[in-house]
């Protein structure tokens, strides 16, 4: 596996993993131009939303791993990444590093986990809660344009997705079996997260034996899309300063 020059903000590219109910477009953003320095931010799309919207719905987080494991053999041979995911997207970010590691793979140079405590730990919110119960709650989180929250017409291009998504990640908790990474974690939390505080972020540190960070921010759960360009530069400060191991 090849490294950057230490204190040079390397190309890599970080893969990025939505929140259940999302798609590759919570991440439009966060494409850098196709030139200049620092990585590259790579959204994923999982099965049955954006892009791919006519396929199945995964059921298990098992599923939506292999997805990525696949995306992740496509890449040319040795090229180095690192994974982000927020929420839901950070238990499937972990999952797809645990198996790496267990395959004796590279593992990504950096996992950063955004608004989510670790695997095995919380509670997502139930997918059989009603449908008001869910609007509901994603008006409280934000992060959602409530003018489609609140249009009946709409619901079934996006109440199906997320239930799904909650299923999974509910039975993922159920059966998780936390295993200690050998590469560095970043865990990102907002101040006020009702699902995910700062206490629960800092769980994610007994998850790595290569380095753990933790930088919290002014919002909720959806924090990281007011403050992009902050996260999006400590990443790539903390890829350039230790591109081997460690942070």
């Amino acid at each position: 596996m090849t490294h950057g020059t230490p204190g040079r903000r390397d190309r890599i590219r970080v893969y990025c993993l939505p929140h259940a109910g999302g798609s590759a477009q919570a991440y439009r953003e966060w494409r850098p131009p196709a030139t200049g320095a620092g990585p590259r931010f790579v959204p994923l799309e999982l099965p049955g939303r954006g892009a791919r919207r006519d396929e199945p719905l995964a059921e298990t987080m098992t599923e939506l791993a292999d997805g990525v494991l696949d995306h992740l053999d496509r890449r040319p041979s040795g090229e180095p990444f690192a994974l982000f995911g927020h929420s839901m997207g950070a238990g499937l970010a972990y999952e797809t590093a645990r198996r790496l590691r267990a395959a004796g793979r590279a593992q990504p140079r950096l996992l950063v986990v955004s608004g989510s405590g670790p695997v095995g730990t919380g509670r997502p919110p139930a997918a059989s809660s009603s449908d008001e119960e869910l609007t509901d709650l994603l008006e409280l989180l934000g992060g959602t344009q409530p003018e489609l929250l609140r249009h009946r017409a709409l619901r079934p291009l996006w109440l199906p997705v997320l239930r799904a998504d909650l299923r999974l990640a509910s039975a993922f908790t159920d059966r998780a079996h936390p295993t200690v990474l050998d590469c560095p974690i970043l865990a990102l939390g907002g101040s006020e997260d009702p699902l995910a505080g700062p206490a629960e972020v800092s769980g994610w540190r007994g998850l790595t034996s290569a380095g753990f960070h933790q930088r919290l921010y002014p919002g909720g759960h959806f924090f990281l899309h007011r403050h992009r360009r902050l996260i999006t530069d400590h990443i790539a400060d903390l890829l350039a300063a230790h591109p081997v191991r460690g942070i």
